[in-house]
């Protein structure tokens, strides 16, 4: 097997993410409008170095937030990296090959603090939970789900106590979803869909740097869906029309002025939101709900399944 370096799995990474981002509701190859700020705030170093990313007129290039990711020009990083990159218009396809003689920018290397480990994986006082939340052991519908998180969050960490309830299921058609202002494409029909209505409450939440957004760190994404059998379904969407999820996220932590809240370190805050999401299912079986619950978790423990019936 070819081993994978770590600049190309960076790359492949953004690209991936990117693919996904500019995909429709259940992450097919096409467009759709997205959420996104700019955040000039936001460093990027490589190898120690602070770096300054233009466009091909000279213009700044400013990461992006969509959804709590950061996201960058996936040029400006292939270049950093040493990486070529070429765009096929006929087919729409991004080509990347790696340039192992000519690798940019080799200042010294940053010192790397890696995230420690989140051995607190209870539950928070005060709780019970009456299933495990896995795959095995799936939260009953309509059951509330507790638990404890400390996680990286692109520079920093961010803590809190989470709960998370399936509060309704309705299925939705292809033409609802389109009344949504969303594009379909001919393998849309291959499976059924759902609008879910979830409530997530965030409290005890901290950040240990500096100061951000108070809904980014703390959002809880929904991964997909997957079957006990385990085919599964990754994407869904859970912005982009009235009602959803990380609208309700965000509206939940606006000051008087209507501007979202920060929360800086030593500042603790808590929240709650009540929102909705369209999620793709597998046809001809029973679905759970993935939401992301700890990303400091290896990845199959990270995360959190709901019965949906």
């Amino acid at each position: 097997m070819k081993k994978m370096t770590r600049f190309s799995l960076i790359v492949v990474v953004l690209l991936v993410t990117s693919i996904i981002a500019a995909g429709t509701v259940w992450g097919y190859s096409a467009l759709r409008k997205v959420d996104a700020t700019a955040n000039d705030n936001i460093k990027i170093y490589y190898n120690g170095e602070l770096q300054a990313f233009t466009d091909t007129d000279g213009s700044k290039i400013s990461p992006v937030i969509i959804n709590g990711r950061t996201y960058l020009p996936l040029r400006a990083i292939s270049e950093l990296v040493g990486v070529d990159i070429e765009w096929d218009g006929n087919t729409q396809s991004i080509y990347l090959t790696s340039n192992a003689e000519n690798p940019a920018n080799t200042g010294t290397p940053k010192p790397q603090t890696s995230p420690t480990p989140n051995t607190n994986t209870s539950k928070p006082s005060n709780t019970t939970n009456k299933n495990k939340g896995t795959i095995d052991d799936p939260v009953k519908f309509g059951d509330t789900y507790y638990w404890s998180a400390r996680e990286e969050y692109i520079d920093n960490y961010a803590s809190a106590d989470y709960s998370f309830t399936v509060l309704d299921v309705q299925p939705v058609t292809l033409d609802y979803i389109e009344s949504l202002g969303f594009s379909l494409n001919s393998n849309a029909s291959n499976f059924d869909y759902a609008m879910v209505t979830v409530k997530v409450t965030v409290s005890n939440a901290k950040v240990e740097y500096g100061e951000e957004f108070m809904n980014l760190p703390f959002y809880r994404r929904i991964w997909g869906t997957e079957t006990p059998t385990g085919q599964y379904v990754i994407g869904g969407t859970d912005f982009g029309f009235e009602g959803s999820l990380s609208d309700k996220a965000e509206e939940a932590v606006l000051d008087s002025k209507g501007f979202i809240k920060m929360i800086k370190a030593g500042e603790v805050c808590e929240f709650s939101y009540t929102g909705k999401a369209i999620i793709p299912l597998t046809k001809n079986a029973e679905n759970y709900l993935v939401v992301e619950k700890d990303a400091s978790l290896d990845y199959e423990d990270s995360f959190l399944y709901f019965r949906l019936k």
